[in-house]
């Protein structure tokens, strides 16, 4: 069932569920009411016909004539207890109550029916009042009620009724009603809806554009951020298989071209024919071990061996071995000789990893009788360390993909010096592993820096 139906539905349901409800609760107050209506009324009228009733045999003596009197609505006499009783008995017929009156022997001696003189009234249920003159018990007065009056319930059918009516009504408003709303709902859910069975359908998703204000607006953009970056994730994906293939193809012809070289016999075995093998087999180790290792840090797995290390005395051993480097291209390589202990819960394996793969490349770029500077210091609940250096400094172009998988900015290096181009996502990828971030900053001309915090683990 689609969602506009079930939103009919439950319109049309709500209305009925109200009506019925407000039946019952009308119905209930409505007898409630008329009950309360007849109580006030009776108590009155059992007050005066008890006050009459016993002036009436204080005057007499005796209950003769007391029917004529009082208990009929006909009376005619001229006493004026005939008008005052015609009025009373209206009153009564209106209530659908007997007015009976019991002499001291149980016997029924005037009833406002006419129908149980001379009856047993001992077992008659209803309200009674004994009849007082000078102190003594004289009579009974009894009032028989009967069950709701004929007018009572008239008027409950007609709420009824009207009840029904105006809920039916009310139904057909809010179905009516409710498919405005449903449309409203449903239109952007379908254009959504449209948008998913593309993505699902291997279709490259159009931004979808939904005019209606608050969470459907917040959920359509929702939306088209994640289409944006499903779709950039794909072309990285495709990307990767290319360059994983292009990066394998190189050593692979290589191992491939040689050995059937050999085997044909164009060329001899020798050794430095098997170093030359040797080193694009390390080539493609390191290349696979690299990817693994990548990831196992974007995936948040990455097995880390934390220990307290000191942060400065690892610095220190990482420029000393690649001093040479320095001093080979003429570069002052200079770091904090800083006599000082202080230890940070790293692995050491990692971080050190990180740390030459940055140096080593600020090395690389930077030009003879230039600078590379290594920094580190504690503040507040982090540490940074900071490799700079003076060159050409990093293109903005290319600032945005310096992390990227197989990203080169120098394609006119050789295989060799260039390598894979994974040191880079390799160590943004060990530091996130840790806990922290790693950024780059250049300027054209001046130089670039490279910022690591982590965070101070206790």
């Amino acid at each position: 069932m689609k969602l506009q139906m079930k939103l009919i539905i439950a319109f049309i349901i709500i209305v009925l569920l109200m009506g019925i409800s407000q039946s019952v609760f009308l119905q209930s107050r409505i007898r409630a009411t008329f009950q309360d209506y007849l109580d006030q009324h009776t108590y009155n009228f059992m007050v005066r016909m008890e006050l009459m009733l016993e002036q009436y045999y204080e005057e007499t003596g005796s209950w003769k004539n007391v029917q004529q009197l009082y208990f009929s609505s006909d009376s005619s006499n001229g006493n004026g207890h005939g008008m005052m009783m015609r009025g009373m008995g209206m009153n009564m017929s209106m209530s659908s109550d007997d007015i009976l009156l019991v002499d001291l022997n149980g016997l029924v001696i005037a009833d406002s029916s006419g129908t149980r003189i001379g009856s047993a009234g001992k077992d008659l249920s209803g309200k009674k009042v004994d009849l007082i003159v000078n102190g003594e018990k004289k009579g009974t007065l009894v009032l028989y009620q009967h069950k709701l009056k004929d007018l009572e319930i008239e008027f409950i059918h007609s709420s009824n009724t009207t009840i029904l009516i105006s809920g039916l009504l009310a139904a057909l408003t809010a179905a009516i009603f409710s498919l405005f709303i449903a449309g409203k709902i449903s239109k952007p859910l379908k254009i959504l809806m449209t948008g998913i069975k593309q993505i699902a359908s291997g279709e490259k998703a159009k931004e979808i554009s939904i005019s209606a204000t608050g969470e459907f607006y917040e959920l359509g953009e929702a939306f088209n951020d994640m289409a944006r970056k499903l779709e950039r994730n794909e072309e990285i994906r495709r990307t990767l298989v290319a360059d994983v293939a292009h990066e394998l193809r190189t050593p692979l012809s290589i191992l491939q071209g040689k050995l059937e070289s050999i085997q044909e016999g164009v060329i001899n075995p020798s050794e430095e024919i098997i170093l030359e093998l040797t080193d694009e087999v390390y080539r493609l180790n390191r290349l696979v071990r690299d990817l693994q290792q990548l990831s196992l840090a974007e995936a948040g797995k990455l097995p880390l061996n934390i220990q307290p290390i000191d942060i400065y005395l690892l610095i220190e051993r990482i420029c000393n071995h690649l001093q040479w480097l320095a001093d080979e291209k003429e570069i002052v390589l200079q770091y904090d000789k800083i006599p000082t202990e202080y230890f940070l819960q790293i692995d050491a394996d990692r971080m050190t990893q990180v740390i030459v793969n940055l140096v080593g490349n600020a090395l690389r770029h930077t030009p003879p009788q230039g600078m590379v500077e290594i920094s580190a210091q504690p503040r507040a609940n982090s540490f940074i360390i900071q490799v700079a250096n003076t060159g050409q400094g990093i293109p903005e172009d290319v600032l945005p993909h310096i992390f990227d998988r197989f990203y080169k900015r120098d394609t006119s290096r050789t295989r060799d010096e260039s390598g894979t181009g994974l040191g880079l996502s390799i160590a943004k990828g060990f530091v996130e592993a840790h806990g922290g971030f790693i950024t780059v900053e250049s300027e054209t001309n001046k130089g670039t820096i490279f910022t690591i915090k982590l965070p101070l683990l206790n």
